[in-house]
């Protein structure tokens, strides 16, 4: 190492008795090493840069050949570097300019969490000048931050990080709070999906179905029930699910002929080295290539986008293999429809071919608890219950005292509840 950064020779000699020369030039203080005899009259040693002048002293006059075979060291490569103006003037502009670029942002990463579109909060910091090609030093945190945060309500910080010559931006989502919903003390019951009726278990309220019945989706089953204690529907209903798929698969096969189309991005802009594609059928793949050294990413993508010209093949498929995908496929859609809760009666499987197209059909018959609760405002409550106390032709007015009502009235059980509990207060009390 020290001898490359003073600088050597490598100096052949070829002469007859060159030991004696060696001789010579040691007894002159010139220092030789990495002595190699390449001959029986030719040999190859190393000398210093600073000893070439006392060497040429002594070597005039002699017999020998001498030859400078290699000269090796830093002060060569300096005064190679000197001579060649041109070298070193691109060197420094080839720094300055990266120094430039570094000011400059060329990428921009962005991170969200599921619920908000990644392109729309690109698209806003882009409107807002935070986008490839900006002076890093002219980037307002604090304004971004605000803007982004007013314009999106999902939005609860956004976290904005230089490295190097890449953003990192982050985005954090607000908390999903529950909205509070007054409860109410009457209910109609309604039909969560079409069905045959089975049986009503009615807890409370006015059934107006009965066993055998059809109904549809949103149809009132029970009016005016208790919402602490809800009836029960038991209906038939049915379940299908069908996929279809063909017997013939097109593949498409690559012939062997390509074709390359290269594509510079200086930041926002692209250069495409344009070629004529004549192939009918390709598949095309794309390949990326940046170039970065530690955190700085230059601000130059190279994109390679190779075309494979194709052939389109029809390959027959084995149609058992078909059919238990199929069966697998349309079985795992059942199961993400049926719910947990419905009792499964019967299934039949069902087979149609049709050209090259097999389909598959499954039919479903379970039993299930259909009612779903349609909870009443009180504007709602008091029309119903003026509607239930309204006589029809040849009936009495159900009193307003409580103790008058029919005992089956539900008005009854909430006020006797609400007094046994205040009794139970004063014993307590007392």
């Amino acid at each position: 190492m020290i001898s490359y950064i003073r600088g050597y020779y490598v100096i052949t000699v070829e002469g007859v008795a060159v030991e004696k020369f060696l001789n010579h030039l040691m007894r002159n203080g010139i220092k030789v090493y990495n002595v190699k005899r390449i001959s029986n009259t030719k040999i190859e040693f190393n000398l210093d840069r600073e000893d070439i002048k006392s060497f040429k002293n002594v070597y005039r006059g002699s017999n020998f050949q001498v030859k400078i075979k290699q000269s090796t060291g830093l002060p060569f490569v300096l005064r190679r570097i000197y001579k060649n103006k041109g070298m070193w003037i691109c060197g420094f502009i080839s720094l300055f300019l990266l120094l430039m670029t570094s000011q400059f942002v060329t990428e921009i990463d962005i991170q969200v969490p599921e619920g908000i579109k990644k392109e729309e909060i690109r698209k806003e910091l882009y409107q807002i000048g935070l986008k490839p090609g900006v002076y890093k030093k002219s980037i307002d945190r604090k304004e971004i931050r605000d803007h982004i945060m007013l314009k999106f309500d999902e939005v609860a910080y956004l976290s904005i990080n230089v490295k190097g010559t890449n953003i990192f931006v982050t985005v954090t989502k607000k908390a999903e709070t529950l909205e509070s919903v007054e409860e109410s003390n009457y209910c109609n019951i309604i039909a969560k999906k079409d069905g045959i009726i089975e049986s009503v278990i009615e807890r409370s309220g006015n059934s107006i179905i009965q066993k055998g019945d059809i109904v549809r989706k949103g149809d009132v089953l029970i009016k005016g029930s208790n919402n602490k204690s809800i009836p029960e529907v038991w209906a038939t209903t049915f379940y299908e699910a069908s996929n279809s798929a063909s017997y013939e698969e097109v593949v498409k096969e690559k012939t062997g002929n390509t074709k390359n189309v290269y594509t510079l991005s200086f930041y926002d802009n692209d250069y495409a080295i344009r070629r004529n594609i004549k192939y009918k059928d390709y598949i095309i793949e794309n390949k990326e290539y940046k170039l970065s050294l530690g955190n700085y990413t230059f601000p130059l993508t190279i994109k390679v986008s190779t075309f494979y010209e194709t052939e389109d093949k029809k390959v027959e498929k084995d149609k058992e293999q078909v059919m238990a995908e199929l069966k697998e496929k349309t079985l795992k859609e059942l199961d993400y429809t049926i719910p947990a809760s419905a009792r499964i009666v019967d299934s039949k499987h069902n087979y149609k071919v049709n050209n090259n197209m097999l389909e598959y059909t499954i039919t479903v018959q379970t039993s299930e608890n259909i009612a779903d609760v349609y909870s009443l405002s009180k504007a709602e409550a008091e029309n119903m219950i003026r509607e239930q106390n309204t006589p029809k032709e040849g009936e009495e007015a159900v009193p307003s005292n409580p103790e008058k009502r029919p005992i089956n009235d539900i008005r009854n059980e909430f006020e006797g509840t609400n007094n046994e509990e205040e009794d139970n207060k004063d014993k307590n009390e007392n």
